[in-house]
């Protein structure tokens, strides 16, 4: 009986993805709006970068349309034998320099940016994306004439040696930091390690020792989210600009990545699904951070303090409020976001790895290409003309 199920099931898989359609305007796009939601909602990890709106905010925010990179959308939503959207491919091939039909063409997905978009990839159920890679690379083959390389994200370690072309280096693959919540706050803090159980008295001893009172609040009404963004840029800014501690980049130093957050956390807020938790510290924002409500998980974004507050620890002071007012929320899960580091660590998180991989085109000219770009990218020139906005 288990052998014919893995059968049926393998067969499922197989003709999962039986038609294919391209996208070339964000209008198109956007009708896939409610579909799309629906298959979001099947996605075992819920993070805001697979939604329609994040990638159509950032469509119309931030691509390229400088002299030396160009982007146009070339996108891709893929069907079963019913209709059903199964897979969308949020992707845009980036012309380098940007001139037409003589530049050098990649295909890749939307969040090109400096790291505000952490998650990047095909939007589909893990089940079905072998299915679903399967169908797009018959297409892309077929189409070589399109792009000299493709820059895949969020693929399993089979997928990225399936896609991974031999003899070029391959980019590090990310991972993403998920804590189930169990349904109290003690259970949670039993779980964890002394060292951990420690730390957590420690932050709030020291402020107490001090003299010093925090306060936890959570910003949710639309009419509040402005002023809380404010503090959030600057604080952010802050944080990135100091010189003790692990170095943080500051992710929204320029106007364009400030107005896309801010006109996408309107949105959520207007939909109650956008919440900004801040410290307190004699009636002042020391520390805040964002979080999106994916349903009954909670995917926790960029953060930022006053380093005058370092040595009381506010950052883990914040995450600590945060989880248990999650808890007492009904949430099932946080999803600490991208990266190992060690105020994710200390959770003791499951991990998702999401590997990367480059493939070239099979057309002559693209491996000479690819590896001509690759060193020209490295000079100083090109590097100042491809950052500016």
């Amino acid at each position: 009986m288990q052998g014919n199920q893995t059968d049926t099931r393998r067969n499922d898989i197989a003709t999962t993805a039986r038609t294919l359609t391209t996208i070339h305007t964000d209008t198109e796009l956007a009708a896939l709006t409610p579909e799309w939601n629906a298959l979001c909602a099947t996605l075992p990890l819920q993070h805001p970068f697979a939604e329609p709106d994040w990638n159509l905010h950032w469509w119309r925010h931030l691509r390229a349309r400088r002299l030396l990179i160009h982007d146009r959308l070339h996108a891709f939503a893929l069907r079963d034998a019913h209709g059903k959207l199964v897979a969308v491919a949020p992707m845009m091939i980036s012309v380098r320099p940007g001139l037409g039909a003589f530049g050098v063409k990649v295909l890749q997905f939307f969040g090109a940016d400096p790291n505000i978009t952490e998650v990047r990839g095909l939007i589909c159920h893990p089940d079905d994306s072998d299915a679903v890679l399967a169908t797009l690379q018959a297409y892309l083959l077929a189409h070589r004439h399109l792009w000299d390389w493709i820059e895949w994200q969020g693929l399993s370690p089979q997928q990225a040696q399936q896609l991974s072309s031999a003899g070029i280096d391959q980019p590090k693959a990310r991972v993403m930091c998920y804590r189930t919540l169990p349904p109290d706050w003690d259970t949670l803090k039993a779980s964890l390690s002394r060292n951990m159980k420690e730390a957590i008295r420690k932050c709030f001893n020291s402020l107490r020792r001090d003299g010093l009172q925090h306060t936890f609040e959570v910003v949710e009404r639309p009419v509040d989210v402005a002023p809380a963004l404010a503090d959030f840029y600057r604080l952010h800014a802050l944080r990135a600009r100091s010189a003790e501690g692990v170095p943080h980049a500051d992710a929204f130093r320029d106007r364009k990545s400030r107005s896309f957050l801010s006109d996408h956390a309107m949105m959520l807020a207007r939909e109650n699904r956008l919440r900004v938790f801040r410290l307190r510290i004699d009636g002042k924002v020391a520390a805040t951070r964002i979080g999106f409500a994916m349903g009954d998980q909670l995917y926790l974004y960029y953060s930022g303090y006053d380093p005058r507050w370092r040595s009381y620890s506010l950052m883990t002071t914040l995450v600590i409020e945060t989880m248990r007012w999650a808890i007492a929320q009904g949430f099932s899960g946080v999803n600490l976001s991208t990266g190992r580091d060690q105020s994710k660590l200390r959770w003791q998180p499951q991990e998702k790895i999401l590997h990367n991989a480059i493939q070239i085109s099979p057309r002559a000219r693209s491996v000479v290409l690819f590896r001509a770009y690759t060193r020209l990218r490295s000079y100083p020139l090109l590097q100042r003309f491809s950052r500016k906005k």
